[in-house]
């Protein structure tokens, strides 16, 4: 029987024995797929179930699926992306359709009923906005369900874009002979916020960036940048990555730009920060924002010894350059 599992983390495809020993679980027999929309996810599950394949991809695969098992629920993803998926699974037409919910039956009720009156119905889930900052020209940009911020212009990353825009805008040389491109790094690029308004802002004062580079752990970040990238007309090398960027990549970088989450004990951040210390040029600038610097700086202290902070929208701008 071929499955195609969706939604499921790798402690979810565990179950208990009479003992309250943790085992594969039954329904993993047969030919599995497990669709995943972080590389993170897909790359654990590939470790602890070898038998299962595993796929990181911005859509569901298609397939001739007897089964699919979808997991879904309030705390594990949002309505939007939930009822996205069903709708892909719709159009798959599996054989069988299990809805695997975690969550109170009024939400599953809630979720069923949204999509049960017009199953046929084909929705665009994606949405378009725009971001400035002071000076630049305003760009519009498309997400996706799943993506961070969809639909919104996230605070962080538009203090982040604001501030360092500025500053590299303001270390522009006078003459125009001494132009020189910028090689920018967005790590964890989201749609690609902050590395499109740096870039742009660049760009409209003449220093359009040499190279700008965006990486992202989750499949549908990475299809919502270089589409924007396209329909912006703004170069970018977009990369699915949940450990950085390549070696090759080390010390070619003018500028690293991040907004790393806060969760897993700063952990996140620490593959941010050390992927900035490998990837900036001597002199270079590490630039990440956060709400609060009191979590965030004594991790990039650990990469930076010196981190100045800049204040911006309520949140904390921490730079710092290599030696």
């Amino acid at each position: 029987m071929k499955t195609l599992l969706v939604g499921y983390k790798v402690q979810d495809l565990f179950e208990e024995d009479r003992r309250g020993e943790r085992r594969p679980a039954a329904w993993l027999d047969g030919e599995v797929t497990c669709h995943a929309l972080d590389v993170y996810h897909c790359h654990a599950i590939e470790k602890a179930f070898p038998g299962v394949k595993a796929v990181c991809s911005p859509h569901l695969p298609k397939g001739d699926w007897d089964l699919v098992k979808f997991k879904t629920g309030p705390k594990l993803m949002s309505g939007e992306l939930s009822l996205d998926l069903l709708q892909e699974i719709h159009l798959l037409r599996p054989k069988r359709f299990e809805l695997d919910f975690d969550g109170r039956e009024r939400d599953r009720n809630d979720l069923i009923s949204k999509i049960k009156d017009d199953p046929g119905r084909v929705r665009d889930f994606s949405a378009t906005w725009q971001a400035s900052v002071p000076g630049g020209a305003r760009l519009t940009l498309t997400s996706f369900p799943g993506c961070f911020c969809h639909r919104r212009v996230d605070d962080g990353g538009l203090a982040l874009a604001e501030v360092v825009s500025r500053e590299l805008s303001a270390s522009k040389p006078s003459s125009s002979s001494t132009l020189r491109p910028f090689g920018i790094l967005d790590m964890g690029c989201g749609c690609g916020l902050v590395g499109f308004l740096v870039a742009e802002s660049l760009r409209s004062k003449g220093n359009a960036p040499g190279r700008l580079v965006m990486v992202d752990s989750h499949a549908r970040a990475v299809e919502a940048a270089t589409l924007n990238s396209a329909n912006l007309g703004i170069p970018a090398e977009v990369i699915l990555s949940d450990d950085g960027t390549p070696a090759q990549m080390d010390g070619t970088f003018d500028v690293f730009v991040g907004n790393p989450p806060y969760y897993s004990d700063y952990r996140i951040a620490d593959i941010f920060l050390e992927t900035a210390l490998r990837s900036l040029k001597r002199g270079g600038v590490c630039y990440t924002v956060c709400k609060n610097a009191a979590g965030l700086e004594p991790v990039q202290r650990r990469y930076f010894p010196e981190v100045e902070t800049v204040r911006r929208r309520g949140y904390a701008v921490l730079k710092s350059v290599k030696n």
